[in-house]
């Protein structure tokens, strides 16, 4: 059963803040919309401030909609499910880099700068808050986390962009672009504090940990090449979680029709450790709005229905398809083709078999057999297929295995290929339901390859491969290790329209 949270949704406007509370599925608490002077005074104050940061986060701009569509687009491992799909995301998709005015790009920048004056606030007002020291530390470290996220979005994939580290409360206060170094190094800082100041161990309830900080972490040491930090921040993670034996429980989540349950899940499970929250209310809706906040504001995902077999937006690419090694089971938790069945309820019924003409998606080719196919992966068919169903699944940011994947790639950038193999390994054999053949590496190249190949089949459609990809072509590996799955690709978006026609320091 997913366990329910208390996040508080704060919405800011430059001089006022709304102090909203949810109850994951919002409960209304309004304190007639204090100031930010007059606010923030305790830390039950400053948690309503990270509270907001949380509810940007799981808004439309961002995992509730855009921000997997800019990743999946931009990385490898996903083709267009046909002409349904929308201009931005098929330009996206297709174009070697976006015009400045992309509405996805640009919803992902609003998003991000929003988490991060948000997270400037409250890290602002900390120091002021004296009746709860160690409480204020905790959300301060949370804070800290979720800016870095937001930063390491832009620098990752725009390289040099404006550096707030003050809450903008002026209409004119604009900056310019600070260097892609500086953005590290803030994120970097942000990292560090944080996992000294949030709590150890396995979250059950949506919020930042010390191993989250370390994960990511790991990650930014590993995307600006420094192999040797990322290893040392991933190894405070290694052996703290294991890998779930059913490779599904990590996709699944709350499933609602109405007042009816269908299905609870497996969320805050032993490998998850960070998930973004989600909740199915039953209704059906999305919050459009693209705020994530509001008393009666929906807080669902557009993952499963974006994905599935009925908008049919996206489909898996045929490279990503033919990545997998014959006889993996993770193809078949991975993908769904026609002839497969769903709602099996998680097999316990005989359920209803896929056809092609049920299925509104462009088809794809696996080892030269030609159907068609969409992600498994935080779908919702095994439960329900209303043709409309906005869902409730958590998104697993991060994950143990991505641990396990992300050490071996620094074993095989250090010069340690057998240790990569050990890594890689875990992955392959320790799960139940996966069983794969061990790997044996003997040099870097071999073991880059390897790493490359476990990291797409292991996380496929997960947005972690846009990343990736320009990490990877970054060093070099396309095509010296192998074919370059987006050819031409302009690595760094442009800045969006709307803040160069804004803001007079960029141009």
């Amino acid at each position: 059963m997913k366990r329910y949270i208390k996040i508080v949704l704060m919405a800011t406007t430059l001089t006022t803040a709304a102090v909203i509370a949810c109850n994951k599925r919002l409960n209304v608490f309004d304190q007639n919309n204090p100031t930010t002077d007059s606010y923030f005074k305790t830390a039950a104050e400053l948690r309503n401030g990270v509270n907001a940061i949380y509810s940007t986060l799981h808004s439309g701009n961002l995992v509730g909609r855009e921000w997997f569509f800019t990743h999946d687009m931009r990385g490898g491992e996903t083709g267009s499910g046909g002409a349904q799909l929308e201009a931005p995301r098929n330009e996206l998709l297709k174009q070697p880099s976006p015009s400045p005015s992309n509405s996805v790009m640009t919803s992902v920048w609003n998003g991000t700068y929003q988490m991060i004056n948000r997270a400037n606030l409250v890290i602002a007002k900390a120091p002021g808050v004296k009746d709860d020291p160690a409480a204020r530390d905790v959300i301060v470290g949370e804070a800290e986390f979720l800016r870095a996220w937001a930063y390491f979005e832009l620098v990752s994939m725009w390289g040099d962009v404006p550096l707030y580290k003050e809450p903008d409360t002026l209409a004119t206060g604009y900056k310019g672009k600070s260097p892609a170094a500086d953005v590290y190094a803030l994120i970097i800082a942000d990292l560090n504090d944080a996992a000294a100041k949030l709590p150890a161990g396995h979250s059950t309830d949506g919020r930042a940990t010390s191993d989250a900080a370390n994960f990511l972490l790991g990650r930014v040491e590993m995307q600006k090449g420094d192999y040797n930090a990322a290893k040392t921040a991933l190894l405070k993670i290694y052996g703290k979680y294991t890998l779930v034996d059913n490779f599904l429980d990590n996709f699944d989540g709350d499933v609602k029709v109405g007042d009816k349950v269908q299905a609870t899940g497996h969320e805050f499970n032993p490998e998850s450790i960070f998930e973004v929250v989600f909740i199915d209310k039953g209704d059906n809706n999305f919050n459009w709005g693209y705020t994530g906040e509001g008393a009666t504001a929906d807080e669902s995902i557009m993952r499963s229905q974006e994905y599935g077999v009925v908008w049919g937006n996206v489909v898996p690419s045929d490279a990503t398809l033919n990545e997998f090694e014959p006889g993996d089971p993770r193809y078949k938790f991975t993908f769904y083709e026609s002839g497969d069945s769903i709602l099996t309820y998680n097999s316990t019924k005989v359920g209803k078999v896929l056809t092609e003409s049920g299925m509104n998606v462009a088809a794809s080719t696996h080892n030269g057999i030609v159907k068609r196919r969409v992600y498994r992966k935080y779908s919702v068919l095994d439960w329900n297929d209303d043709t409309f169903h906005p869902d409730g699944l958590n998104m697993r940011v991060m994950r143990y295995a991505e641990v396990l994947l992300m050490l071996a790639e620094c074993e095989a950038e250090v010069g340690s290929p057998a240790k990569a193999a050990d890594y890689i390994n875990e992955v392959r054999t320790t799960r139940k339901s996966v069983q794969m053949p061990p790997v044996t590496l003997t040099g870097h190249d071999d073991a880059m390859k390897a790493v490359m190949h476990e990291k797409m089949v292991e996380m496929a459609g997960e947005e972690v491969n846009n990343i990736d990809i320009l990490r990877w072509r970054a060093k070099g590996y396309y095509p010296s290790l192998r074919p370059d799955p987006k050819p031409g690709q302009v690595a760094l978006f442009p800045i969006p329209a709307s803040e160069t026609s804004a803001n007079p320091l960029i141009k």
